[in-house]
């Protein structure tokens, strides 16, 4: 069951001049890691909607969650019916709209699939944040200093600084239930993921078929309650290159739902099934774009912002940062008139930071980290991409995310009991 009603309830209530914002306080996947401890009695954040895991008094043993990143709400509707694995979930399960937050992109969300926090409080805004007191912007998933005042090649803080809570699995782990985090193994090992899985066993894997038999395995030789989580890229990235509806994101899914399919629920063993929750969402939707220079607005040849960028105390100007349909600006005082006049006369919304904060774009209330970290003005263009020249990698890509349209921040929360898939 596909719930419409929460979708045409979410369209309504959280759209506003700007887009579709995020509705943290119910409907949200900031809210996910708190109900996937309140399955296993533990509590880690907010919750869902009770009617969201409708599971009553079945006990449940082992929750898998498995992040399709970047199949968003409207391509599972489009092409659920195409793939056995999603229509099979639909019609045997219930599948919720949720909003993705701001920026609806993969390193604001997926921070707070593992922290239970929005991005107000973790402080991740982006690919890239900036750290005001360090004075430096650090790309988050490698953890790479892009850019400091002193123009130096160094990290000046580690990753758990950059994240700047805590993750769930500690948490989880004091309550005897046991977490596994199942990505790419490229992924794995790096200061991020070693700041914010904390606490969960890190299982590699090279190819999907591997990663769902991982999952498999977890499942069957688990003790005790068990929390397996598996991040999927790959339509995210083919997306990317090739478009949202292109054949390579087609071919994709098909071979991601078809292993997802034999190991598990048509090779699971049946007793494991029935003590086994399902979970499948994603960290945001997409949308197409203009590939190349057409579909991007070059922020460096706009002279109004180039001109009143504020800069570090070694005199160097503070890029603008965070996603290129989420992107901050730290301006010289009394130049936000001038700057948001430009940017609007191209078609850009623009934020001030206490607008921000009214709409409530990073979470439902302000943190002491999104004081410090959010810029002065917060943008968006929703039919480009934000650039700060046409070498950037974002340049050529097709299907993006980030912004708040509704094919970008509307996912989908499918749930469903293992043992409910197998025939």
């Amino acid at each position: 069951m596909i719930r419409e009603d929460v979708e045409l309830t979410l369209r309504d209530r959280q759209a506003r001049d700007a887009g579709l914002v995020p509705a943290y306080r119910d409907y949200c996947l900031a809210n996910v890691p708190g109900t996937i401890g309140d399955v296993f009695g533990v509590e880690v954040g907010p919750l869902l909607p009770a009617d969201v895991v409708p599971i009553g008094s079945t006990t449940i043993e082992n929750v898998v969650v498995v992040l399709l990143d970047g199949l968003g709400l409207h391509r599972w509707k489009r092409d659920r019916t195409d793939h056995r694995f999603l229509d099979r979930v639909s019609e045997r399960g219930t599948v919720t709209p949720l909003t993705s937050t701001f920026p609806s992109s993969t390193a604001a969300a997926i921070t707070t699939i593992h922290t239970a926090a929005p991005p107000a409080a973790h402080g991740v805004f982006g690919w890239d944040v900036h750290l005001p007191v360090e004075e430096a912007v650090v790309s988050v998933f490698p953890h790479e200093v892009g850019e400091n005042a002193d123009g130096l090649d160094a990290t000046p803080v580690g990753a758990a600084d950059v994240v700047a809570v805590e993750p769930i699995y500690p948490t989880l782990a004091d309550t005897g239930v046991t977490s596994h985090v199942v990505q790419p193994a490229d992924t794995l090992g790096t200061d991020y993921a070693d700041a914010t899985f904390r606490g969960a066993r890190q299982v590699p894997y090279d190819q999907y078929g591997a990663g769902a038999a991982g999952l498999r395995r977890i499942l069957e030789t688990s003790v005790g309650p068990t929390y397996a989580y598996c991040y999927v890229p790959a339509l995210d990235s083919t997306s990317h290159d090739n478009g949202t509806d292109s054949s390579a994101y087609h071919d994709a899914l098909a071979r991601v739902t078809r292993h997802l399919s034999r190991e598990l629920y048509d090779d699971l063993d049946s007793t494991v099934a029935s003590e086994t929750l399902l979970i499948i969402t994603a960290d945001h939707g997409m949308t197409d774009l203009e590939p190349g220079p057409a579909g991007c607005l070059n922020l460096g040849k706009i002279d109004e912002v180039t001109e009143n960028l504020a800069r570090w105390s070694s005199g160097r100007v503070i890029p603008p940062v965070a996603d290129p349909r989420g992107t901050h600006f730290w301006l010289r005082h009394g130049a936000a008139d001038v700057v948001v006049e430009a940017l609007e006369a191209m078609g850009v919304r623009t934020f001030t930071r206490s607008e921000v904060a009214d709409l409530g774009l990073y979470g439902p209330s302000p943190e002491p980290t999104f004081e410090r970290r959010c810029g002065d003005l917060v943008c968006y263009h929703p039919e480009k991409k934000l650039v700060a020249d046409e070498t950037e990698t974002v340049v050529p890509k097709i299907g993006m995310h980030g912004g708040l349209t509704p094919r970008e921040m509307l996912v989908p929360f499918a749930t469903a009991r293992l043992d409910e898939l197998q025939t």
